[in-house]
């Protein structure tokens, strides 16, 4: 009887050690819940940003390949260096908006983008808060530790303004103001982490962002009936059915613009080209415009603009 009490008291005694490994294994420093934790926080990061990359880092990302190539002779060292500042700092770019606008827009994405983290409760709002404080703290680190501060500091001021103090309460604050500054900020940031920015990328920064916004309102076509939950005067609200054929002129008199102010630098026969193609590319969007159709549709659509915002900065990459 002792020689089995013993037993069992042994076996016991060996089921609580492997009970506390097992504990130790699953605790917050093993390794299981640490790669778990990074997985989590990846897809919640693909989750706000996937519809915003291509007017963000792709463009941001090219445009410092563009600045690289400007230069009279760049090491291996000196390109591997600036590719990932870019893509770093472009990632914290577009991270820390798409929270704070998402953190305002809950009520209409339940409508408009349903999928999105906080209308579909995957991330909860103190979640959500957490993650802007901490992303828009380092994106200023690294801004001021990389040489472009105050490209920093208007971006993340225009984001707090437009999210969360009304700036998106109209077209001219949302479209004219938000798009153009912010592409303006993204196309210096992305220069300025390479190279000194000259008098011609400052004229080619501002025409590209300037005309960008101006089109910008093609993106509110597919949210107009959350828009109007949300109270906001964007201009498909504003003109109702006269804005596609209005919005549609204006995408097909912006690229005789840009030719007439020499948007695009002829330092190699394929520039103009490539002017020819973005030209047919904005006439192919006017086109969808005056169309109209679905929300998915439109999308579509001012996916398009994104494309073509990008295929203006592959421009000085391919050709500096």
């Amino acid at each position: 009887m002792e020689a089995m009490a013993a037993m069992m008291k042994h076996t016991d005694t060996r089921k609580l050690k492997l009970a506390a490994e097992s504990i130790v294994d699953d605790s917050i420093l093993g390794f299981s819940y640490i790669s778990d934790a990074i997985e989590h926080e990846l897809r919640v990061f693909w989750d706000f940003t996937w519809r915003d990359w291509s007017a963000s880092l792709i463009p941001g990302t090219m445009y410092t390949i563009a600045a690289i190539r400007s230069l009279e002779s760049a090491s291996s060292e000196l390109v591997i260096r600036s590719l990932t500042r870019s893509l770093i700092y472009f990632l914290l770019y577009i991270y820390s908006f798409d929270i704070a606008n998402q953190i305002n827009g809950v009520a209409e994405d339940r409508i408009n983008k349903p999928d999105r983290p906080l209308s579909s409760g995957r991330v909860t709002l103190r979640g959500a808060y957490i993650r802007w404080y901490a992303t828009t703290f380092v994106h200023l680190a690294v801004g001021a530790a990389w040489g472009v501060l105050p490209w920093t500091v208007l971006w993340v001021f225009i984001t707090i303004y437009t999210s969360f103090y009304g700036g998106d309460k109209h077209w001219i604050p949302k479209n004219l103001g938000f798009m153009s500054i912010g592409s303006f900020c993204l196309l210096q940031a992305a220069w300025g982490l390479v190279a000194p920015i000259t008098a011609h990328e400052w004229r080619w920064a501002v025409l590209l962002s300037g005309v960008f916004g101006i089109v910008a309102s093609v993106q509110d076509m597919r949210d107009v009936e959350g828009d109007k939950i949300a109270c906001r005067r964007t201009l498909p609200i504003v003109l109702g059915s006269n804005f596609r054929w209005v919005m549609a002129s204006i995408i097909c008199i912006a690229p005789a613009v840009c030719w007439q102010l020499n948007f695009l630098r002829y330092t190699h026969w394929l520039v103009g080209y490539c002017g020819a193609l973005l030209t047919l590319a904005m006439f192919y969007m006017a086109y969808r415009v005056s169309r109209g159709g679905s929300k998915r549709y439109d999308h579509k659509t001012y996916m398009i603009l994104t494309y073509i915002y990008c295929g203006c900065t592959a421009v000085p990459m391919l050709f500096p």
